[in-house]
């Protein structure tokens, strides 16, 4: 009983292997790559700029608690002007904006 299941294995083993093969010529035929699991630079850098954007966006907000500190009347002219808070808060929209941008279009997110 033994050979029959050494022989019933024996074939499992070729077909696998047949099918692996088949498998290999079919993947070159149609241009079929495996998967890598590196990504690349591009992919990299893609994340390296949308950190650094946040970085930015970080230091445009300590700039501005620091800016309110240092001059007292910097929080009463943005109370009073919208257009002046607007201005002030740009920067952290559109560098946030093209951090995830960046992220997106070089990740391939």
């Amino acid at each position: 009983m033994t050979s029959e299941s050494d022989d019933l294995e024996q074939a499992l083993q070729q077909n696998l292997e047949i099918r692996r093969e088949l498998g290999a010529e079919i993947g070159k035929v149609d241009g079929i790559r495996r998967s890598k699991p590196d990504r690349g630079i591009v992919y990299r850098l893609g994340w390296v700029l949308y950190w650094a954007c946040l970085v930015i966006a970080g230091a445009w907000a300590a700039f501005l608690l620091w800016w309110a500190s240092v001059e007292p009347g910097v929080i009463q002219d943005v109370r009073g002007s919208s257009y002046l808070a607007v201005l002030m808060m740009a920067p952290f929209a559109l560098l946030y904006g093209l951090g995830r941008a960046f992220r997106y279009v070089l990740s391939a997110e």
